[in-house]
């Protein structure tokens, strides 16, 4: 896989309220690794009003090599490491100021991420390759959008094929997937050819890409 994107995302609530602006980039390096990173603004009515970046690398073969979130001013983290060369133990740990946790788990390369950001759905669909009609079902670690509190949840993707969606750029033909969210609730994204993904849609809201450097 090779991809060299970036843009801007806004996350809105069930309301219309924008809730957050979201500059990202997405780089496959020399080594053929996965590099992702965001800068986030966030604004009431947002629990916690905030600024907070996201780091992701990924090997060649889209496995989790690093993850961090740093928020609140350097106040808040989050940090997941794989442990050993055998990657069956990781960590997760997260903080408030001087308030820190850690958690030791048994590690699978199948384990997804997910948080408040359209970056974590675009890197399952890059790992999970799904051709239209295929679903996929896995363990998530649901990190708490204020908090960053871990939680193992189970997610479904599927793939239901392309369809034409009027997006901020015009008529685009993207793919269309359907999330089931931990059996809590279901959202509908659409991605294009590189995973990059263009809306998604849920009962508490949403997001949307705002500027991108679009492929011809």
């Amino acid at each position: 896989m090779h991809i060299d994107r970036k843009g801007i995302y806004q996350d809105f609530d069930a309301s219309g309220n924008i809730l957050t602006d979201e500059r990202w980039q997405a780089k496959t390096l020399p080594d053929g690794s996965l590099y992702v990173e965001n800068e986030t603004v966030r604004v009431a009515p947002f629990d916690e009003p905030r600024s907070d970046s996201v780091t992701m690398i990924f090997d060649r073969d889209l496995r989790l090599v690093e993850f961090t979130i740093h928020g609140l001013f350097g106040q808040r983290e989050s940090r997941i490491c794989v442990l050993g060369e055998n990657r069956a133990e990781a960590t997760l740990c997260w903080r408030n100021r001087g308030d820190v946790h850690e958690r030791r788990i048994a590690w699978r390369d199948d384990f997804e991420i997910d948080f408040a950001s359209p970056l974590f759905n675009m890197a399952t669909v890059w790992r999970s390759k799904l051709q239209a009609g295929q679903s996929r079902s896995f363990d998530a670690w649901l990190l708490d959008p204020v908090s960053f509190e871990p939680s193992l949840i189970r997610q479904t993707y599927t793939n239901t094929g392309r369809q034409t969606c009027i997006t901020r750029f015009g008529p685009r033909e993207l793919w269309r997937y359907e999330l089931d969210f931990g059996g809590q609730s279901r959202s509908t994204f659409y991605c294009d050819d590189d995973g990059v993904l263009f809306e998604f849609e849920s009962p508490s809201g949403g997001f949307r890409l705002t500027a991108a450097d679009l492929e011809p």
